[in-house]
């Protein structure tokens, strides 16, 4: 059995979060050069404070109107980052969308887009009871809603018609899919559509990231506003 799960229900089994934009492909891309870990932030405040638990080795990665934040190394980016030597790196990514798509106590959870899609399907298929989830909070985002209808149809090309299948009908190519979303109108209005073209390419990373851990920053002893978790993503070869 394989689902799509739009209603944000608490995952009983293995959960498959699907984002291609911002930050999944980004995060995957990461783990598929050689960096050690990827953590998921829900903004520069609790990454900067994650990059001081980390020490100084950790790479910070995010943008705020397309440009890094102060003290950050660099923008949520494919074209910069695949010339960069990742390995053994511990990257911390602001991902707000993607850190506010997972639901506490969810923890077998495995992260896929368009770039990991054929090593995802071929690790995820001896699993049962699988359920997809677009990233998006609180509405799925179109381009990983997009992504979940191409993982349901490989997964059970007999599912009945879901709302994310319907999607890939009306969007059969990966990069008009992303062209025509509002997150990837945003990166092609800052003249980064080879960013699209990137994200779009299917089964170029051999790796699928899984949630190894959480991390929890209770507001009264951080100054925060609220509560705030960082989620830690490594590889999972199976």
């Amino acid at each position: 059995m394989c689902r799509v799960d739009l209603c944000r229900t608490p995952a009983p089994g293995p959960l498959v979060l699907v984002e291609v934009l911002p930050a999944g492909s980004v995060l995957t891309l990461l783990l598929s050069h050689g960096a050690e870990e990827a953590w998921v932030t829900p903004g520069p405040k609790v990454a900067r404070l994650l990059a001081e638990e980390l020490g100084k080795e950790a790479l910070l990665l995010g943008e705020v109107e397309g440009f890094p934040p102060e003290g950050f190394h660099g923008r949520l980016s494919l074209v910069e980052l695949e010339g960069l030597n990742l390995k053994g790196k511990r990257a911390i990514l602001v991902a707000p969308m993607l850190n506010a798509s997972l639901l506490p106590g969810e923890e077998e959870v495995y992260l896929v887009g368009f770039r990991n899609a054929k090593a995802a399907l071929e690790l995820l298929r001896p699993l049962k009871g699988i359920v997809l989830r677009p990233a998006g909070a609180p509405e799925p985002l179109l381009s990983a809603m997009v992504a979940a209808g191409f993982l349901q149809k490989k997964l059970a090309p007999h599912a009945p018609l879901s709302l994310a299948s319907a999607l890939l009908k009306a969007f059969p190519d990966p990069q008009e899919a992303l062209f025509q979303s509002p997150e990837g109108q945003a990166l092609h209005k800052e003249g980064r559509t080879e960013e699209l073209a990137r994200a779009s390419l299917i089964g170029v990373d051999p790796v699928v990231p899984r949630l190894a851990g959480v991390r929890f920053f209770p507001k009264w002893e951080f100054g925060l506003t609220q509560d705030r978790y960082a989620q830690r993503f490594v590889p999972w070869n199976g």
